[in-house]
């Protein structure tokens, strides 16, 4: 079986409304490509990549490159040589959509739900997801908007609108002390049935962080995830020193992000410097790299969560197929930033989560499909492009966020 044609089709979801957080306003949408592999067999598999929400984009050149680079290097392979298909393309996130694909060509040769196909323990009907809670500007209908104000009542808002049995609560926003006071009023007006776990995006310098885990462990928090700033100073390391620190003075579970290759998990590792860490199939660099990624870090006893950052809806559903191959290792609900896009580009429309659990589509490889006229509806256009930039400059004057928080900048400077 051979790789014939490539198709990529590149779009832009809004959000509901701007997201923010320590490292300023997202952009008002998210833009993915998508991409349709052919194959001399009739099979089509499908995948998807994307820029990170915090940069301009070079329209053209984001349109052009899987006409230009990619299809010319990935024809005429076999997508069962997957590996060799990355290496050809440097391992790129370009590489990560192009692997996806791959994968949802082989599991529908093999008859099979991807998940089968990873090695999953037989039928699996569902996984849990957490809801996401951020805060947030307002939209450009004036609705949306998330403060401090309204900031308990609109994540009661969210565990109710899909019974879901945790949320994720996004800080770095706001001042410390703040943030971590509106916790503590969550955790008071939920049923404590329902588990909370945080996330100051490594905002937080080393002092503040000391102070605001003893004000957060009376509330039983399911985890602190990157407290401090997990990423190095330099390219390719870790830094462990300050969360090894933290981890030792505090009983809630300290999770590491940003530690998503195999090299990087060695170092927490080594330093004991997590109770967890979180899995990102983008990344770690495709669906091979995250399942070698969680078995690793569940042989040294470490729990695992799926990361959710730029994926839309086909991202999504790689993450569980994931999830459902390998329930003993990933033991904590997925995170998973999709219920704050306002649509999707597949057929039958939005996936559905209900009581924090979202479906794993049976039909054999992704079992989804790329609706064309979802496609045709968010294309990102010049217009579109045009719009988007104006309204995130917009956004950003507004709200004085377009920085890292000044906590944050103390660790560097």
């Amino acid at each position: 079986m051979r790789i014939t044609k490539l198709e990529s089709f590149t779009v832009a979801i809004p959000f509901r409304a701007p997201i923010l957080s320590a490292f300023g306003v997202s952009y008002p949408a998210r833009i993915r490509t998508f991409v349709r592999v052919f194959t001399d067999e009739g099979y089509v598999g499908i995948g998807e990549t994307g820029p990170g929400a915090l940069n301009y984009v070079n329209r053209d050149a984001l349109l052009s490159r899987f006409e230009k680079y990619i299809a010319p290097a990935i024809i005429g392979e076999s997508p069962y040589d997957f590996n060799w298909i990355r290496r050809k393309l440097f391992h790129t996130v370009d590489a990560v959509a192009v692997e996806i694909a791959c994968w949802d060509i082989i599991a529908q040769k093999s008859g099979v739900p991807l998940y089968r196909l990873l090695g999953g323990q037989g039928y699996v009907e569902d996984v849990s997801v957490a809801g996401y809670c951020f805060f947030r500007a307002a939209a450009r209908d004036g609705t949306g908007e998330v403060t401090p104000a309204n900031f308990v009542e609109h994540c009661i808002d969210v565990q109710k609108s899909s019974n879901f049995s945790v949320l994720k609560i996004k800080l770095g926003a706001n001042r410390p002390e703040v943030e971590v006071a509106l916790v503590a009023d969550l955790r008071a007006a939920l049923n404590e049935q329902v588990a909370i776990r945080v996330d100051p995006n490594g905002s937080w310098s080393l002092s503040t962080a000391l102070r605001m885990l003893k004000r957060l462990e009376p509330l039983d928090l399911e985890y602190i995830e990157e407290p401090v700033r997990t990423q190095g100073p330099a390219d390719g390391t870790t830094a462990t020193a300050m969360l090894r620190r933290l981890r030792s003075i505090s009983r809630t579970p300290i999770a590491a992000d940003h530690s998503y290759r195999v090299d990087l998990l060695a170092q927490i590792v080594r330093d004991d410097a997590a109770d967890l860490v979180l899995a990102d199939v983008f990344g770690s660099g495709g669906i091979e790299a995250t399942m070698g990624f969680c078995r690793v870090a569940s042989a040294f006893g470490l729990g695992v969560a799926l990361h959710s950052g730029t994926e839309l809806c086909v991202g999504q559903v790689v993450k569980t197929h994931i999830q459902a191959a390998l329930p003993d290792m990933i033991n904590f609900a997925g995170d998973a930033i999709y219920p704050e896009y306002v649509d999707g580009v597949l057929m039958g429309g939005k996936l559905r989560i209900e009581d924090g659990k979202m479906k794993v589509p049976q039909s054999p490889g992704l079992g989804i499909e790329l609706d064309e006229n979802k496609l045709a509806e968010w294309e990102l256009t010049a217009a579109v492009h045009s719009e988007l930039d104006a309204f995130w400059d917009e956004v950003k004057a507004r709200t004085h966020v377009d920085y890292p928080s000044a906590d944050m900048l103390m660790q560097h400077y």
